[in-house]
C-alpha cells in the first residue's frame, strides 16, 4: 500500500502531464525508455509539486479564518489544515485518504493546465530561441513538428495520395482520412472512394506536391494538389454523372 501511495505521489504528476503533452500534439521524434521517461517524469513532478503545494498552503492558511469554518464537522474541510513545508509532511499527509483524492484531482487539474500552457505557448518561444542559435551557427531550424510523419500527415488538411510500394507499379489511390499517430505500432491509413480517385487520377493528370518515402519500410506516399485533384474531379463528373467510365 505504501509502495501505492508513493507512486501516486511521486510519480504521477510528472507522468500525467507527459501524456497530456503528448496528447496536445508534441511528441518525442523517438520512443522514450524507461530511464529517460523516468528523468522526465521527475523533471515535470517537480513544478506540479510547487503548484498544487501553494494551492494546499493558501486554503490552509484560509482553514485558519474562522468566518470560513464550516459548522458541521467535514472531513475534508476540518479545522486547521496542515501546512506542507517538506516530504515528510507531504508523506505523513499522505494516510489520509481525503488528502489523497484531493492531491489527485488537484494533480490532474494541474497538469492538464500547465500542459496546455507548455504546448501553446513555451513549446514555441523555446523553438523560436533555438533556432535563432541554429542559424547563427549555420544549421537549418527545426520545424514546429517533432517528425517528418507529423508534418505531412497531422495537419487536419483534405488529402488525396496514392500509396505503393518503392519499385512497384501497383498503387492504391484516394482520399485520406485516417492515419495513424507517429509511435502508433504498425501504421496504418484509412483511404476513402479508391475507386473514384483511382478512375479520376487515371483521365486526368493532377500535380503530385510532395512524395514521402519510409526509406525503412520501402512506402512511398505521393500527395497531390488539392486544387488540381478537385478541379480533376469536377471535369470528371461532368464528363461521367454516373460515375462509370465504360
Amino acid at each position: 500500500m505504501e509502495s501505492a501511495i508513493t507512486l501516486i505521489i511521486f510519480t504521477v504528476p510528472g507522468l500525467l502531464t507527459y501524456f497530456w503533452i503528448n496528447l496536445f500534439g508534441i511528441t518525442p521524434a523517438i520512443k522514450k525508455n524507461n530511464s529517460e521517461m523516468a528523468a522526465i517524469s521527475i523533471l515535470l513532478w517537480v513544478p506540479i509539486l510547487g503548484i498544487v503545494f501553494t494551492i494546499y498552503n493558501l486554503l490552509a492558511l484560509l482553514s485558519r479564518y474562522k468566518l470560513l469554518q464550516p459548522e458541521k464537522s467535514v472531513p475534508i474541510l476540518k479545522k486547521d489544515w496542515r501546512y506542507i513545508d517538506s516530504l515528510s509532511d507531504l508523506v505523513e499527509l499522505s494516510g489520509s485518504i481525503w488528502f489523497l483524492f484531493f492531491y489527485i484531482l488537484l494533480t490532474v487539474i494541474t497538469s492538464y493546465s500547465l500542459a496546455k500552457f507548455a504546448s501553446m505557448t513555451l513549446y514555441n518561444k523555446f523553438l523560436k530561441h533555438i533556432n535563432n542559435v541554429r542559424s547563427k551557427n549555420d544549421i537549418a531550424p527545426y520545424d514546429k513538428h517533432t517528425t517528418v510523419w507529423d508534418s505531412v500527415f497531422l495537419n487536419n488538411d483534405g488529402q488525396i495520395v496514392e500509396y505503393k510500394k518503392y519499385g512497384e507499379s501497383e498503387s492504391i489511390k484516394g482520399c485520406l482520412v485516417k492515419v495513424p499517430r507517429e509511435h502508433e505500432p504498425g501504421k496504418s491509413i484509412v483511404l476513402e472512394a479508391v475507386d473514384h480517385w483511382t478512375n479520376v487520377i487515371e483521365y486526368y493528370t493532377v500535380q503530385i506536391d510532395y512524395t514521402y518515402v519510409d526509406i525503412e519500410n520501402g512506402i512511398v506516399i505521393n500527395i497531390y494538389n488539392l486544387e488540381k485533384a478537385l478541379e480533376a474531379e469536377t471535369l470528371f463528373n461532368i464528363r461521367f454523372p454516373n460515375g462509370i467510365t465504360s
